[in-house]
């Protein structure tokens, strides 16, 4: 009987860096549940979100800095609208299923699509 094996996988997994959950406002975001069904090609599309930015219709961004703040994120992105460049800043918070993105006093909060 050998115990290599189950050594060898446990000092695998003690050595391993844990795999990071993904940020809880990674997913798709609508103002209502009619925008969730709206395709990206049209006016009006959900946002689609990623760790690594965001994709709604025309809107293209691409985050440049995300740094934890208190209960959210305060993210820096570049970002191309309608062929446009420009940078953006702004905060996002998450509350179950709603996410809320800031630029100052300005807020706007989305409700999590469901498939």
């Amino acid at each position: 009987m050998t115990f290599a094996r189950p050594i060898a996988l446990g000092l695998f997994l003690i050595a391993s860096p844990a795999i990071a959950a993904e940020p809880a406002y990674v997913g798709t975001w609508g103002v209502n549940a009619a925008q969730c069904k709206v395709a990206q090609d049209r006016q009006g599309a959900p946002m689609i979100v990623t760790a690594k930015g965001y994709d709604q219709h025309e809107a293209h961004c691409a985050f440049t800095s995300v740094k934890k703040s208190g209960g959210g994120w305060k993210v820096k992105a570049a970002c191309s609208v309608e062929g446009d460049k420009q940078k953006d800043a702004f905060n996002l918070t998450v509350a179950g299923d709603v996410m809320t993105m800031s630029h100052g006093k300005n807020a706007r909060a989305y409700k999590r699509c469901r498939s």
